[in-house]
């Protein structure tokens, strides 16, 4: 039964769909960077106060005329209060005490305690991001749905778990839904009547193995329920990192794709073992020398061979992380970039307050680099299964898959002559 098409309605109800997760991916993202801009300011509002009680105490310090001055005429520092720090009785800051709950690093005893403030004032105004932001301040981020909206809502000590904690479990999200999925679907099965759902993974599928075969050969059937789920499951989290408050959890190389690598690791020497026993497989890695002068080559080889089969997971893991990060990076950047083209048109063009230009959603500068994403996210899930199974090629026993062709074409030529 030919695979469908889907009608004119439903394509423009999908498209309908995909601009509202845009806009939606734009909006959310545009009011979680005017909260970010409000936390920001607020940071460099109390590091200038700081840094300006600092310098009138320096000025006092270093100043050999300074006098007792009236209580009354004695300038008020509601800044120091909320430092910590009491409010002195003369212009000498020798004099000044600090209240006990008061830290160290704001420096007001003595000069030197001041310059030492003044950079670490200077340090939280570039750093701030970092503290509050939930992430690298030169690295631009959007808000997913754990760090943004279910985080505050939390303890400090199990936010910060879970902060540590964000790609492991969006990896199990998406690999709870595909099994459910998988299921459901296993109950549906009709070699007469397949639904639609069963046409589309077994186009998947049987796309998928027409390629296994033809790298590995008849033998590729015993492979591709691994293959296969590596394909659909890399796919699926690269994916979920375009949709709002989604994140990839591929774009984590020591939480997910290194992990997938050791994972093929493991599984390519598992089966180089199984068919080649273990001699046989040593004898693999040596350069399978037949002569004295390739056993002596092999002395050279076999750790060339051992160093390479040890950096095929940390390549895999690397190549598929630089890739997807790199893609969640560049549609950050561009929200960001659109948030702020935004704020510029509505303070400045139109003379409106910029601050609640700010919360609209916005201009969808992101929208190209979806379809990039899209494409980019299908080829790095590809690259990786195709890669896994080169390596599971590379180790199978030489004729394996022609002695396995031959036999099936003599049990069919006898077939045919009965």
């Amino acid at each position: 039964m030919p695979f469908m098409m889907p009608k004119k309605s439903n394509l423009v109800m999908l498209a309908l769909a995909l601009g509202v997760l845009v806009l939606a991916s734009g909006a959310l993202s545009t009011g979680a960077l005017a909260q970010h801009e409000e936390r920001t300011q607020e940071q460099k509002d109390t590091a200038e106060a700081i840094r300006k009680l600092q310098e009138e105490q320096k000025e006092r310090a270093l100043d050999p005329f300074a006098t007792t001055l009236d209580p009354v005429d004695e300038p008020d520092h509601p800044e120091a209060e909320e430092h910590g720090l009491d409010r002195p009785s003369t212009l000498d800051p020798r004099k000044a005490t600090r209240s006990p709950g008061a830290a160290d690093s704001h420096g007001a005893a003595d000069p030197q305690g001041a310059d030492s403030h003044g950079a670490a004032a200077h340090g939280a105004d570039a750093h701030g991001e970092d503290d509050h932001g939930g992430g690298h301040s030169s690295i631009p981020h959007l808000q997913n749905l754990l760090i943004g909206w279910i985080a505050p809502l939390l303890p400090e000590s199990v936010a910060h778990n879970l902060e540590l904690f964000v790609n492991p479990i969006y990896s199990l999200t998406v690999a709870l839904v595909l099994a459910l999925f998988f299921i459901s679907l296993s109950k549906k099965l009709s070699a007469r009547f397949p639904g639609r759902a069963q046409m589309a993974v077994e186009i998947v599928f049987g796309g998928l193995y027409s390629l296994f075969e033809a790298i590995i050969g008849p033998t590729a059937r015993r492979y591709t329920p691994y293959l296969g789920t590596l394909f659909v499951f890399i796919l699926a989290n690269n994916l979920v990192g375009m949709l709002p408050l989604g994140h990839a959890a591929t774009s984590s190389f020591a939480q997910t794709t290194f992990a997938l690598g050791l994972m093929t690791f493991l599984y390519v020497q598992g089966i180089a073992i199984k068919e080649n026993g273990l001699l046989g497989y040593l004898h693999h890695l040596a350069g399978s020398p037949k002569t004295a002068m390739d056993w002596g080559f092999s002395l050279l080889l076999f750790p060339l061979h051992v160093l390479g089969e040890l950096i095929k997971p940390l390549s895999l893991g690397l190549r598929l992380f630089g890739n997807i990060f790199g893609e969640e990076t560049l549609v950050a950047t561009m929200v960001i970039l659109g948030y702020l083209l935004m704020k510029v048109i509505g303070g400045i063009v139109l003379s409106g307050d910029a601050a609640v230009w700010g919360y609209l959603p916005g201009i969808p500068l992101q929208l190209p680099f979806y379809f990039l994403g899209l494409l980019s996210s299908t080829i790095q899930a590809l690259v990786f299964t195709l890669l896994s199974t080169v390596y599971i090629a590379l180790f199978l026993p030489h004729g394996h898959a022609d002695d396995h062709g031959h036999a099936d074409e003599h049990a069919a030529a006898e077939a045919h002559g009965h």
